[in-house]
């Protein structure tokens, strides 16, 4: 079976794995778990990290070091995976889904139009005209872990009065984050299996505020503030345990060599798929984006690619169906989202990972160009 993603994992992994375990730190308390989130700061170029247990944790601390409360809302696309809504409402807060755009990321245009129609300022605060409830920060998603244009989303939030929260869930490579960030911007990473890079299961919390970084450990240790049971908060489990963040380190280490595995792959792909009206490659050769992706003319040719690469034992299915029509968040608030009703069951992603070998990739490839 060739898999759309497999972790990229060695002898690395193993040594730093078994030292872990030799020391006895396995759990939440150890040195390895600073180490990575140094580590993860200085290749990405972030002054804090904490690191936790998941993405979604990592977003439902983000939100809540941001302030959000119940009956508050939060915009936030719908073409997500469900950790992104999931995490607004365990807040007790809720989404406003809103469409993407031409590059299924967050439609900034469509953002703003519907925010002047729909919504007062008053007591500065940005209210929702139908339900009276205040709008407290929007939640843009780095679909395929492509770059976006981050200082741009930072202005309309400024220009709302919004807080501003990424989910950058698959979105490792470091190059994406070579920019000056504002220091009110939250930036969340997913480390699940199927990423870029894996702690197993894993997240990171990064910014370059100290006052949101020292907030959100205090919510990832139970709400205590030092190793000792003096609680500051009502908190949660999450933090990371030493046995993941030693796995983090070492892929951290060769991030350079699977960002490289992954651009030859990639390359490889758009040379070798022909052009042709069935399908739009969507490519980025400037950063490494989290998977390879074709826009397919029409859902019949998913269908019929889908058999095919059943039939190769090759794994195709669909990726985020978008969460409005679906039964658990369907009805939350949601606006003009034409884009993502149809472009959903047009998207097809290939096989990415860094171990697929070229002999599978010509298979696959062969397979498209019918």
């Amino acid at each position: 079976m060739i898999n759309t993603y497999i972790p990229y994992i060695s002898k690395s992994e193993r040594k730093l794995l078994n030292s872990c375990l030799n020391s006895t730190f396995i759990s939440t308390a150890g040195p390895r778990i600073e180490q990575f989130e140094n580590l993860f700061s200085k290749i990405f170029k972030f002054k804090y990290a904490v690191a936790v247990n998941s993405g979604t944790s990592a977003l439902h601390l983000a939100l809540l070091t941001s302030g959000i409360k119940k009956d508050d809302i939060v915009i936030t696309p719908s073409y997500t995976f469900a950790a992104t809504a999931n995490a607004i409402t365990y807040t007790g807060a809720t989404p406003w889904f809103i469409d993407c755009d031409k590059s299924l990321i967050l439609d900034i245009s469509k953002v703003d139009k519907i925010l002047k129609e729909k919504t007062i300022k008053k007591s500065n605060h940005l209210i929702d005209k139908s339900s009276g409830k205040i709008i407290r920060a929007i939640l843009p998603v780095q679909t395929f872990g492509k770059s976006i244009e981050f200082l741009e989303y930072v202005k309309l939030a400024k220009k709302y009065n919004l807080k501003i929260i990424f989910d950058s869930a698959a979105s490792h490579d470091p190059k994406i984050f070579n920019f000056k960030k504002s220091p009110n911007s939250i930036f969340c990473f997913s480390f699940n299996g199927n990423k870029t890079i894996t702690t197993g299961a894993g997240g990171i919390l990064a910014t370059n505020s100290k006052k949101l970084a020292s907030i959100a450990r205090i919510y990832s240790t139970v709400g205590k503030k030092k190793s000792n049971y003096d609680y500051q908060k009502i908190g949660y489990n999450y933090k990371m345990t030493n046995i993941q963040a030693s796995m983090g380190i070492s892929q951290l280490k060769k991030l350079r060599k699977i960002i490289n595995k992954k651009k030859l792959i990639f390359k490889y792909y758009n040379l070798n798929i022909k052009e042709n009206s069935k399908y739009l490659k969507i490519y980025d050769k400037k950063f490494v984006n989290w998977v390879f992706v074709l826009e397919l003319k029409n859902s019949k040719i998913f269908k019929l690619l889908k058999k095919k690469f059943d039939l190769n034992k090759i794994q195709a299915n669909f990726f985020w169906k978008p969460l409005h029509l679906q039964t658990p968040y369907k009805n939350f608030k949601k606006s003009n989202l034409s884009y993502s009703n149809k472009i959903w069951k047009k998207i097809f992603v290939l096989p990415s990972h860094p171990g697929i070998t070229k002999r599978d990739q010509k298979k696959i490839c062969k397979i498209l160009n019918f």
